[in-house]
C-alpha cells in the first residue's frame, strides 16, 4: 500500500494540475472514510464501499463538468480536510466548524488563484506522499521534500506554459 501511495504521490507531484478531478475525488473519498463509522450498522457490507465510491464519483463529475466549480470544490475539500485534521488529528468524525472554515478558505483561495493554487497544493501533497516511502533524519527529510516540491511545481508550470504557448512548427 505504501508503494501505491508513493506512486500516486509522484503522479500528483508532477501532473497535479492535469489531474484536478482525481484530487477532488480522492479528497471526497478521504472525507468519506472519516464518516463511514457513523453510517448505520444496518447497511449491507457493500454499503460503505458504495458510499465512498459515490462520494468520489460525484466530486469527479462536478469537477469535470465545470472547471471553475471544480477548482472551488477541490479547494473546499482540501482546506476542510486539512484544517479538521490539524485540530483533531486522526479524527473519526469530522469536526464541523474547522472543516467548514478550512473549506471556505480553501475554496475561496482556489477559486481566485485557480491553476496556480492547484499547482502549489498538488506539488506539496505529492512531495509529502513520495517522502512517506523513505525514512531520513527530520532535517534531511525537510530538504528533500522541499526539493521535490520545487521540482514538481516547476515541472507543472513549464508544462502549463508549453500548453498555453505552443511553438509554431512550419
Amino acid at each position: 500500500m505504501l508503494i501505491v501511495r508513493g506512486a500516486i504521490g509522484g503522479l500528483i507531484l508532477f501532473l497535479g494540475r492535469e489531474l484536478n478531478f482525481l484530487i477532488a475525488g480522492g479528497f471526497a473519498a478521504m472525507i468519506g472514510l472519516r464518516v463511514v463509522p457513523l453510517l448505520p450498522d444496518t447497511w449491507p457490507a457493500w454499503g460503505n464501499t458504495a458510499f465512498l465510491v459515490g462520494l468520489a464519483v460525484v466530486a469527479i463529475a462536478i469537477t469535470l463538468s465545470n472547471e471553475r466549480v471544480g477548482y472551488v470544490l477541490s479547494g473546499f475539500l482540501m482546506g476542510g480536510y486539512f484544517l479538521a485534521d490539524y485540530f483533531v488529528p486522526d479524527f473519526i468524525a469530522i469536526p464541523i466548524v474547522p472543516f467548514l472554515v478550512g473549506g471556505v478558505v480553501g475554496g475561496i483561495l482556489m477559486g481566485f488563484l485557480t491553476e496556480w493554487a492547484l499547482m502549489i497544493v498538488s506539488s506539496l501533497i505529492g512531495s509529502i506522499y513520495v517522502m512517506d516511502l523513505f525514512t531520513f533524519r527530520p532535517n534531511v527529510e525537510l530538504m528533500i521534500t522541499g526539493g521535490l516540491f520545487l521540482a514538481g511545481a516547476l515541472t507543472q508550470v513549464l508544462m502549463w506554459r508549453m500548453q498555453k504557448h505552443p511553438t509554431n512548427e512550419r
